[in-house]
Order: structure tokens, then C-alpha cells, then sequence
């Protein structure tokens, strides 16, 4: 609708809106909204005083509600991002998108979107959020490991070079549905604390041979070369398997400390937003489902490195008892493989040709069959 229709409907109502009651006024007001797409406030405005409506006039927001459309599908393939996670990845969607010919865009879209900001993503898609079913949080299984955990240092900040790929952060996550008896998948859950990059191996039960075999599995898919591991106290880390592993492969293996719920932040995060997401909390315990489970992974690990953006703190500054945290940019971890200097530019090229072949919404799709799978 151009302006000078905006102007006659404003006109129109202007003169209905002045004469009625306060009940009818709410009705020719949403009709107002429903017809021009303006903000309430300002659609208030211009029916009291309809010489309100200028020529250069725009409402904050109303010039996107051409994107609206596109923009919800954008968002649902960055399985429903936060603002602040998504604009800084609409030129990633729309790269790919296009190139695999999932979507179609104006050059005026094109410009909007990569003109919004995070504060009005986050306005446009509030009513969308709202109808999302958000799935309640399980129980903890980890137990406190032996005494042989006394032999493991504990890992602190002085510890590790975090600027440097290939220190993660490691745990399992139970897929028992709240029933601990007998024996079911366990998933190992790992993440690299300088770029973010994740990766998950399913394993039946969680014996030490297991577990060193599904930690080798991740070992050889991720793009950097595996320098530590820090567990939280898990039994299941605690054995001479993974002691004798970690020597022989120089890789230095550290433990948090028992009773501080923080010292594991990265981890702890992509456990519900990586796992429990798309995987859920009922009880998976057959071998059909072990191996629905490691495909599923291997999906997953091209979407949420290529595709899923994560913000990483900059600076905490306390105040009292006031904290502030000011994050920076978010990023996939495949942009922060590429930004680092400490990767060769051999392994850069291949991660690049393999994104080039990845299609977002084709990932997310597969991903969610084989939930639906695992979960059948």
C-alpha cells in the first residue's frame, strides 16, 4: 500500500474513529494496524490528527513487514535463534539458501535484511516465539569418580590457552527418561572453548572402552588438533583407559572442581541446546537407536558448526553486587576455525569446499527425521 492510499484509509477512519466510543475505537484502530502495518502508538496518533501522516513519514519497523515472510523461514532454519544470534548469520542463510536454490529474494529484501537489527528481529518474531512448546529440563545423573580422581589436576583458568583451538570442555549426557535401572545410550557431549566447535558420539552404557572409543570417533572429525579435555567429575572420565589415552596422544586432561556449578560453561550449554533440543529426554536403550543416534550426529555437526551461531562473554565487570557481561559478535565456529591463526590453511580450504555443499534447510530437515526416528 503506498502513501497516498495509506492517507485516504487514514482519512476514512479518522472521521469513524473521532465519533465513536471507546469500545469501537479499538476495533477501527486494529483495522488500521491490520491494513498499513504501523505501530499501534503511532496508528493512534494519525487517526486523533490525520495531518500527522507526512510525506517522508515511517514507523519504526513497518518498512520490514515486506521481509516478515521471509524472515520466519530464516528464522525456523536457525532453529528459532534469539536476534543477536541470527542477523549476524542472514548473510550465511541467504548465501546458501540461494545457492541451492531454497530460496528467492528481491534485491529490495536483500537490503532489509541485512539492514535490520537484533532488537527489531526479536519485535517482529515475539508473537511467533510465543507459540513455540519449550521442553521442560530433566535431572542430572553425574556422580562424583573415585579416588582415582585425586590423581587428575584440577583444571583452572591459568591451565589452558583458550585463545588456541583444541581445549574442550567434555560430558555425557544420559538418555535413561528418568528411569537410571539397567542399560541405555549415553551421548558424549564435547565443545572447544576458543571457537565453539561441537561434536557428539552416542555409546551404549558408559564403560571405559566405550568411552575411549566414541572420545577417538570425535577426535578424528574435528578440524584442529585435540591439545586437552576437561570433565566434570563424572565417574565415567575417571579411569585408566582415558588416563592411558590422554598420555599417549599428549593430550592434557584435567578436572573441574567439585561443587562449582560454573566451571563448566560451555559444555553445560550445548548439553540442552545441542542434545536435549533435538534428542529429547526419553529413555533410548536399543542398538537400532545407538546407530539412528551417531547418523543423527553426523548431521548435526555440519549444521551447528556451519550454521548455528555462538556468542562468546568479552568482558564481566562487577559493580557491588551488580554484574554486567558485554558479549562479542556471534559466530559460527566455522568462522572462528577460518579467523584462527593457528590452523593450517590446507584444513581452512577443505572446511571451506564443505561448506560450500552444505544446504542449511536440507540439514535440518534430515536432522529432524532421524530425531523422529530415534525417538519412534
Amino acid at each position: 500500500m503506498d502513501l497516498k492510499t495509506k492517507r485516504t484509509v487514514v482519512n476514512k477512519l479518522s472521521k469513524e474513529y473521532k465519533k465513536t466510543r471507546k469500545k469501537q475505537r479499538g476495533v477501527i484502530l486494529d483495522e488500521l494496524v491490520r491494513l498499513t502495518g504501523y505501530n499501534r502508538s503511532y496508528a493512534r496518533r494519525i487517526l486523533r490528527k490525520p495531518s500527522n501522516l507526512k510525506k517522508h513519514s515511517r514507523v519504526k519497523g513497518s518498512s520490514y513487514s515486506s521481509i516478515f515472510s521471509q524472515l520466519r523461514k530464516l528464522w525456523a532454519i536457525s532453529h528459532f535463534a534469539c536476534g543477536q544470534r541470527l542477523v549476524p548469520l542472514i548473510p550465511v542463510y541467504l548465501d546458501s539458501l540461494t545457492r541451492h536454490g531454497e530460496l528467492k529474494v528481491t534485491a529490495f529484501e536483500k537490503k532489509l535484511l541485512f539492514k535490520i537489527s537484533s532488537a527489531t528481529v526479536d519485535r517482529l518474531l515475539r508473537e511467533e516465539k510465543k507459540k513455540l512448546n519449550i521442553t521442560g529440563k530433566g535431572r542430572s545423573y553425574t556422580k562424583p569418580g573415585s579416588l582415582l580422581k585425586h590423581q587428575i589436576p584440577i583444571h583452572t583458568w591459568r591451565d589452558w590457552d583458550n585463545s588456541k583451538p583444541g581445549f574442550m570442555e567434555i560430558d555425557t549426557v544420559h538418555h535413561n527418561g528418568g528411569n537410571p535401572s539397567g542399560e541405555y545410550i549415553h551421548t558424549l557431549d564435547t565443545t572447544d572453548v576458543a571457537t565453539g566447535w561441537n561434536e557428539c558420539a552416542a555409546l551404549m552404557g558408559r564403560g571405559e572402552t566405550g568411552l575411549v572409543k566414541a572420545l577417538e570417533t570425535i577426535r578424528r572429525r574435528l578440524p584442529f588438533k585435540l591439545l586437552g579435555i576437561d570433565f566434570d567429575c563424572g565417574g565415567e572420565f575417571v579411569n585408566w583407559h582415558l588416563i592411558r589415552y590422554s598420555k599417549r596422544n599428549q593430550i592434557t586432561y584435567t578436572r573441574a572442581r567439585e561443587s562449582y556449578s560454573n566451571d563448566q560453561p560451555y559444555i553445560e550449554q550445548q548439553n540442552y541446546s545441542v542434545v536435549r533440543t533435538f534428542v529429547g529426554y526419553k529413555r533410548l536403550d536399543g542398538f537400532k537407536q545407538l546407530e539412528l543416534f551417531n547418523k543423527l550426529y553426523l548431521k548435526l555437526s555440519d549444521y551447528q558448526n556451519f550454521f548455528q551461531s555462538v556468542m562468546r562473554l568479552k568482558e564481566k565487570t562487577r559493580n557491588g553486587a551488580h554484574v554486567t557481561r558485554r558479549y562479542g559478535k556471534a559466530k559460527t565456529a566455522f568462522q572462528r576455525v577460518i579467523e584462527s591463526p593457528d590452523i593450517l590453511d590446507e584444513v581452512k580450504e577443505n572446511l571451506k569446499e564443505r561448506f560450500l555443499k552444505l544446504n542449511p534447510r536440507r540439514l535440518l530437515l534430515e536432522i529432524n527425521a532421524l530425531s523422529r526416528k530415534v525417538n519412534s
